[in-house]
């Protein structure tokens, strides 16, 4: 962001000045049409593609797994719309290209933290993306894809909160990615090799619930669970009273964990900073 805009915004007494950064994640966003468009466009593209895969792996049974198809079709159109939450693509790699170009180190120069800054900002984002993901998955699963309502309004409710959840472990997974950037030049690799753990076990392109039991209990141990899979499990009423509130625990657990593995990163990383490309 620029000085003058930062600058402005945190004069706007007695807001928040995280909260104000936040408004600019938000503006930013929307600044930027084309790009949040592409991400729209792209989600959808993918749940196109998802849906007409799965639904000829169904075509002549009536459960994969234990899933019916209706309740197939729900799991993909809720991931494909929480990515779009979870993931924030304009502002989910900022750390990353702060610390590429060398910004990172103007951002030490601004009254604020920077960890929290960037967390402001990603929720600013998510918050523009997220709501077009909800009308994208709205629309369409009240006209086309007849997706299944949750199974009760509390599990509608418990699933925003563990959506909530899943942003700040996705946010904080990302954030330590590029964090360890501070130490190495292969960020491509870095970000890969992210992607690559977060599809494999947050559920976002197969159901945990279809995976061998070992891969499963892999998967639930460790945070990407916890991106995709719980916040669903919750809203179809697979996650009831005492289960539910552990599986919300366990999230809040891991953004605890994560942002604590990010701080420890952090403190030495910027006392050692390698600015690279600047």
């Amino acid at each position: 962001m620029s000085g003058s805009t930062a600058t402005a915004a945190l004069r706007q007494a007695p807001r928040s000045k995280y909260l104000a950064l936040m408004f600019i994640g938000a503006q930013r966003t929307l600044a930027y049409p084309r790009t949040v468009l592409l991400s729209l466009l792209s989600n959808t593209v993918w749940l196109a593609v998802s849906y007409h895969l799965w639904s000829a792996v169904f075509d002549g049974t009536s459960q994969v797994g234990g899933l019916d198809w209706a309740r197939m079709r729900t799991y993909l159109v809720l991931a494909q719309s929480a990515n779009l939450l979870i993931n924030a693509s304009s502002s989910v790699h900022r750390m990353l290209q702060l610390i590429r170009t060398g910004d990172i180190a103007i951002e030490l120069l601004r009254p604020y933290d920077v960890l929290t800054s960037q967390l402001a900002f990603s929720a600013g984002a998510a918050l523009v993306e997220g709501t077009l993901g909800v009308l994208v998955a709205a629309g369409l699963g009240l006209t086309l894809l007849d997706v299944l309502p949750a199974a009760s309004a509390s599990a509608a409710a418990f699933f925003a909160v563990s959506l909530l959840l899943g942003f700040l472990v996705r946010f904080m997974v990302s954030l330590i990615t590029s964090l360890l950037c501070l130490w190495t030049k292969n960020w491509l690799g870095l970000h890969w090799m992210q992607a690559a753990l977060m599809s494999i076990f947050s559920g976002a392109l197969v159901p945990l619930d279809l995976y061998p039991s070992w891969l499963r209990s892999l998967s639930l141990a460790l945070p990407f669970q916890g991106i995709i899979h719980t916040p669903i499990s919750i809203y179809l009423g697979e996650l009831q009273g005492s289960a539910l509130l552990q599986a919300l625990a366990l999230q809040a657990f891991w953004v605890l964990v994560l942002w604590g593995v990010a701080r420890s990163l952090w403190n030495p990383g910027r006392r050692a900073l390698d600015i690279q490309g600047g």
